[in-house]
């Protein structure tokens, strides 16, 4: 009985993603039908170069990441092929766009090394534990960067409120890192509302503190973040370019970053509908026509797509030809 509230529950859950990530991405064309018509004959128009450009740079953004993920591996002496990584990771990006929950890629890898590669799943769970807290604190640190370049498009307000994000989000690492001077323990047995987070909480602490000697590791896995993120910043570009809003390239340093952690909510389906929604917002606070934010958000989502696609393709080569093995 409790399996089957269980599995009603889901499918609800996942159904009211579906509705959300629709509502809010036909609400937004509806919204700019006027300016949307002649998309198709304005995007003749445009450089495919600069296209091509994005998706490539966007790709290599993606093998940047195993990288990161192949150094914190090694970190816990877990050596696995690139290639295998390469693979892993391109269909564990397919997972999180089509998943209802982002960490549906995060959960196939580590089930992947697991079942392929006798990596027990504790082990794997830390890695990609640790690696989602640098890359979030990558993230954090670029968003702060951002405020010297785009104070200008922002009101003061806006600044402020904004800067909240890279200051939780360094609160929240810092916590991790150091519980007991922020009196976690206490503020957890004090608190009602907490209780049910700490176990989970105590977990991932865990899992970081296995890293804690592993300072050169984590380190080089914290450059390669910072590299892809750039890398992810300059897809941004040439697909502002593509799209003629002509940002400059460290506007990206802000967008990017805020779209990015958008689509992490977890009320949609891959972050579409959402992460539409906040590039337009932000878009117009850069003093973009909202018709041509739609457009940049839509060669975003294309280029998304396309990298998707090639998940799923490397998803079902793996599973038809090699039969769940590693695809190299």
């Amino acid at each position: 009985m409790k399996k089957n509230k269980r599995v009603n529950k889901n499918i609800l859950f996942t159904a009211l993603r579906i509705f959300i990530s629709v509502s809010l991405f036909t609400f937004l064309i509806i919204r700019n039908w006027e300016g949307l018509k002649n998309i198709f004959t304005s995007i003749k128009s445009f450089n495919p170069v600069f296209l091509i450009i994005a998706v490539a740079l966007f790709a290599l953004g993606i093998a940047v990441q195993m990288l990161r993920w192949d150094i914190l591996l090694k970190a816990q002496e877990i050596n696995i092929s690139k290639g295998f990584l390469m693979q892993s990771y391109y269909i564990g990006y397919f997972y999180s766009n089509i998943f209802p929950t982002n960490i549906g890629g995060d959960i196939y890898r580590c089930y992947d090394i697991y079942k392929n590669k006798n990596i027990r799943l504790e082990n794997s769970m830390s890695v990609v534990i640790v690696e989602r807290l640098i890359g979030l604190f990558s993230a954090t640190l670029f968003v702060a960067i951002s405020f010297f370049s785009i104070y200008r498009y922002l009101n003061p307000a806006t600044i402020l409120s904004l800067s909240l994000i890279p200051i939780a989000g360094i609160i929240l690492i810092l916590a991790f890192i150091k519980p007991k001077t922020f009196k976690l323990n206490r503020l957890f047995s004090k608190v009602r509302f907490l209780r049910k987070f700490e176990s989970g909480f105590n977990s991932f602490q865990k899992h970081f503190a296995e890293f804690k000697n592993k300072t050169r590791y984590l380190v080089l896995s914290f450059s390669y973040s910072l590299i892809s993120q750039l890398i992810f910043f300059a897809s941004y570009y040439f697909a502002n370019i593509y799209s003629r809003l002509n940002l400059d390239f460290f506007s990206f340093f802000f967008i990017n970053p805020i779209i990015t952690l958008s689509a992490n909510i977890p009320i949609s389906i891959g972050g579409i509908g959402i992460r539409e929604n906040i590039a337009v917002f932000l878009l117009k606070r850069f003093h973009i026509a909202e018709a041509k934010g739609v457009i940049f958000a839509l060669v975003i989502l294309f280029i998304i797509i396309i990298n998707t696609f090639v998940g799923g393709i490397t998803c079902v080569f793996k599973n038809i030809f090699y039969k769940s093995r590693g695809l190299l």
